[in-house]
């Protein structure tokens, strides 16, 4: 699950690109439904947010706060992962179906992370703010 986002740092620190450190502590039993990753040390490093496909408040509820009726418990059942799941890599294609939950498990993980968004767009203008706060002032006539 979390293989993008090792490989990507390590490709990252191979190439000498910044790139936040990987931290995430893997838990099977209690994974997020978003994780944050930034870098205070690293002033060239972005801030990244990382959406794993995980259902798991989607089950329970159909948008933030808003619990699913027990007609709509099967909606938030979304086999991810799973030996027969519709989304392994090796599916090309989905149903109408497969692909309309994962939109709307998609949808509702951003919808129901929306203070972690904001906590890091807050964090990359702050950084930006501080990276220009350092920068030398530019002489006019000069490059």
């Amino acid at each position: 699950m979390f293989q993008p986002v090792k490989q990507t740092c390590k490709y990252c620190t191979e190439q000498n690109i910044p790139f936040p450190k990987y931290e995430v502590q893997e838990e099977e039993d209690n994974l997020k439904e978003c994780y944050l990753m930034e870098s205070s040390q690293e002033p060239d490093a972005p801030t990244v947010i990382f959406f794993p496909l995980i259902s798991d408040t989607f089950q329970k509820y159909k948008a933030p706060g808003v619990e699913r009726s027990p007609e709509e418990l099967e909606q938030g059942q979304v086999d991810i992962y799973g030996p027969k799941s519709p989304y392994a890599t090796k599916e090309l294609t989905y149903t109408e179906a497969a692909f309309d939950k994962l939109v709307k498990l998609s949808e509702y993980n951003i919808l129901n992370n929306k203070d972690k968004l904001l906590q890091a767009l807050r964090l990359a203008v702050e950084k930006k703010k501080r990276l220009k706060s350092q920068c030398p002032p530019k002489v006019p006539g000069h490059s």
